[in-house]
């Protein structure tokens, strides 16, 4: 029963009342507050989960989940046979394909670049990145003297499906004593696109014998290897680096891309901290109002003690206002910020240059558990705020309260 006394009390003190309008605004003000800080919280968090699962599942599609080199960078000769041991060891380990990763230039009839060329074989490499489901024209096949290339490059290229270009090694001294830089021509099969400028940019595939022969050798680079959870790629590279010792040593994903991976990681603890001070900002708010609450109530409150309400029940009114405060600004923020997210997320209304942010619209990812802990820390910050105003509101004497002008 008491209870019910002190929310009916609570919510008629929230309300809006002709000789307390002012005050009831500030209250408003300090939900519009938290539901502001609400909202952000849930924006910036999701944006950061979206950037992260995007740009994560780029590397992850572009790259194998872990790769065997050579600590001396040496071809490795019998990549399939390595393999195959490592598949023994290792029943985890789902396909593989071995690789040659070279600098070389390129030349269409209109311009010369410098890029990274891939040698791969087209059926072993497609069971183990993601390249095949990035084609945007062509097809993924390299047999033959074919090439494919990111959308970007293709457009700095200015070349199409069909189109030739021409591919030479950088000049060096030994080059000079041999005659000079090889060259080799290539047919546009197709052209893909990942949505990272990075590699759109900068990355050409051809088949692996036709890099042999253009650079002159018979091994590869390495071999790529594909896992049943690409998470615990470290494991499982360090177990094959451990298996094969040296001259070969692992390397997986994670590793190869460790400074932009911290970097997310720091990135959404420092976004949450700063977008926490619209919340802590908003707690402050209601500090005030209650208090000017009391400072309005104070004749009241006196009535109220003197008819047997107790300090605990007062203290718990104006915790209540506070729990109001914070609960209807939470959710109405909470709802306009996960609306926001999924609108972008189905229309991608929000464009990005490509060039500088990796990708070419503004991702977001909502996740429950974020949402969770934004409602309860928001509406914990404001049930600690009512604390302050909720004691000096209990403190109070009744005589002396309802002889208060």
């Amino acid at each position: 029963m008491n209870f019910r006394l002190e929310l009916k009390i609570a919510w008629r003190y929230l309300g809006a009342q002709r000789r307390s309008l002012f005050v009831s605004l500030i209250s408003l003000f300090s939900m519009f507050g938290v539901c502001i800080g609400t909202f952000a919280l849930i924006v910036a968090l999701s944006a950061v989960n979206g950037f992260e699962a995007e740009v994560t599942k780029q590397m992850i599609g572009k790259d194998a989940h872990f790769e065997i080199l050579n600590y001396r960078g040496d071809q490795i000769f019998a990549p399939d046979s390595i393999a195959k041991l490592l598949m023994q060891n290792d029943k985890e380990i789902t396909a593989y394909s071995p690789f040659i990763i070279y600098k070389v230039g390129v030349s269409s009839k209109k311009v010369n670049d410098g890029v990274v060329v891939y040698g791969i074989e087209t059926e072993t490499a497609k069971n183990v990145i993601d390249l095949p489901s990035k084609m945007i024209a062509g097809d993924f096949n390299l047999n033959g003297q074919r090439i494919i290339l990111g959308s970007i490059l293709a457009q700095r290229l200015r070349v199409d499906i069909g189109d030739r270009l021409v591919l030479q090694t950088f000049q060096s001294p030994d080059d000079i004593m041999s005659g000079g830089p090889k060259m080799m021509q290539f047919t546009v099969s197709g052209i893909f696109e990942t949505g990272m400028y990075e590699y759109d940019g900068n990355l050409l595939y051809i088949g692996i014998a036709e890099l042999q022969k253009l650079l002159g050798i018979q091994g590869v680079t390495g071999i790529q290897f594909k896992i049943k959870d690409p998470w615990k790629s470290e494991i499982h590279a360090t177990k094959a680096g451990t298996y094969l010792g040296f001259p070969y040593y692992a390397t997986d994903w994670k590793n190869k891309n460790q400074t932009l991976l911290k970097w997310m990681n720091y990135e959404k603890f420092i976004v949450a901290a700063i977008v926490c001070l619209i919340v802590l900002i908003a707690a402050f708010n209601i500090i005030s109002s209650l208090i000017m609450v009391v400072v309005d109530k104070t004749k009241e409150i006196g009535i109220l003690r003197s008819m047997g309400l107790s300090e605990g029940s007062v203290m718990r009114v104006f915790i209540l206002m506070g729990s109001f405060i914070g609960i209807f600004g939470s959710v109405l923020g909470g709802i306009a910020g996960i609306a926001l997210c999924y609108i972008q997320e189905k229309t991608h209304i929000i464009k990005l240059p490509a060039d500088v942010y990796m990708m070419p619209f503004f991702p977001v990812q909502v996740q429950a558990l974020d949402v969770v802990s934004i409602f309860v820390i928001g509406n914990a910050l404001c049930v600690l705020a009512t604390i302050l105003p909720a004691w000096k509101a209990s403190a109070m004497k009744p005589v002396r309260a309802i002889r208060h002008e």
